[in-house]
């Protein structure tokens, strides 16, 4: 890829005449959650991920392949990855790069739309204000990953106001830089819709201090900046904050906020295919002949269909399988069947192999929340 994007910082006139905002593309109305397990990210999360890493000076694709993001990243635009490839797509990107800035510098890559629905969600809110409760409420949108988002203060209150965005993965690597760019997309964004420059009071970091540090602060713009943070956080003055936004149309915004609740909606509601594979695995675990094939025979889809049907849900066929495994193992156990039951009815060699998968699923993130009788 070329040289490096100039990072949005200040307004731009002619980059907002030729990217309007009023029409949103269509929405996603079908359900949007995988058949598998855990939080989910929308599939424009990861595409803006990737392109900001090639931005800096990373190999893009081949960090995404190695994430394992090829296949979950498909041409539809409604599909949703799972978030643990977003995390090991950061993990990658910083073994690959050790630049403090690489979290501000990926977010420079943001332009409006490609977060897609709730680029216009935010960009008819009436204030900056409005815009990060808006982001706040509708975060699901973009990541059903129980991360930290919210606005403390605010326009008419303390004189100022704190959004904090902490990524919450577990790593807390990751989780450093993640945030950084999550907050820098979200002050980038700001500073767009509200067609001028604002400049936080303070940015706190989580991660340590770096041995220079003007380039960060540089780049936020901030006038203050501090690492070690429980949280990465931005102070914004209340000026800032009372920013209407010149473009947001108020009839637009209720439209798409009530359509922004229906997909979150149907986010959570299980589609009648995915429980039709889920019953078809069941059957075929029990009966000793699981295979792609035969579970794609009994859809009537060819197993690349299949394989492209599990891509736009964010799964694979083997963390389906597995998953599902894991489901009908934690209800048998708990209703009672016996470890040699259990075995035989979820396919398993023997119930050597089934302790092993029960020990894999305890220390499995995924798996966390997860009821599994004890050993």
């Amino acid at each position: 890829m070329a040289g490096e994007e100039p990072v949005p910082c200040s307004y731009d006139g002619s980059m907002r005449e030729a990217e309007s905002k009023p029409c949103p593309p269509d929405g996603p109305t079908r359900r949007q959650e995988p058949i598998g397990r855990g939080p989910t990210a929308h599939v424009s999360v990861a595409r803006l991920l990737v392109t900001g890493l090639e931005g800096t000076g990373g190999d893009g694709a081949a960090l995404a392949c190695r994430a394992g993001l090829p296949e979950q990243v498909p041409d539809n635009d409604d599909a949703r990855v799972p978030t643990d490839h977003l995390s090991r797509l950061w993990r990658l990107g910083l073994g690959a790069n050790d630049d403090p800035c690489l979290g501000v510098k990926a977010a420079g890559r943001w332009r409006f739309g490609r977060l897609r629905l709730m680029d216009y969600l935010v960009a008819n809110a009436q204030t900056v204000t409005e815009m990060f409760t808006v982001m706040q409420q509708y975060s699901a949108l973009l990541n059903t990953a129980p991360n930290e988002i919210r606005l403390t203060g605010g326009a008419g209150s303390t004189g100022k106001g704190t959004v904090t965005y902490q990524i919450r993965s577990g790593d807390p690597d990751v989780d450093a830089m993640a945030s950084q760019y999550a907050m820098a997309t979200v002050l980038f964004r700001a500073r767009y819709v509200a067609g001028r420059e604002i400049r936080p009071l303070h940015v706190g970091l989580t991660s340590g201090p770096p041995a220079q540090h003007r380039e960060l602060a540089d780049r936020f713009g901030a006038r203050r900046l501090d690492f070690g943070a429980d949280a990465t956080t931005m102070t914004l003055a209340s000026a800032d904050l009372s920013l209407p936004l010149p473009d947001a149309d108020a009839r637009l915004g209720a439209v798409l906020r009530q359509h922004a609740a229906d997909v979150i909606a149907a986010q959570a509601r299980p589609s009648p295919w995915s429980e039709r594979l889920r019953q078809v695995i069941v059957a075929q675990l029990a009966g000793g002949g699981l295979s792609l094939q035969a579970v794609a025979r009994a859809l009537a889809l060819s197993p690349r269909s299949l394989q492209r049907r599990l891509a736009e849900e964010g799964t694979t066929w083997r963390d389906l399988v597995e998953t599902v495994r894991h489901d009908r193992a934690t209800a048998l156990l708990a209703g009672g069947a016996t470890r040699k039951e259990v075995a035989a009815r979820l396919g398993f060699s023997d119930t050597r192999a089934l302790r092993a998968a029960l020990r894999r699923w305890r220390t499995d993130p995924g798996a966390a929340g997860a009821r599994i009788p004890p050993s």
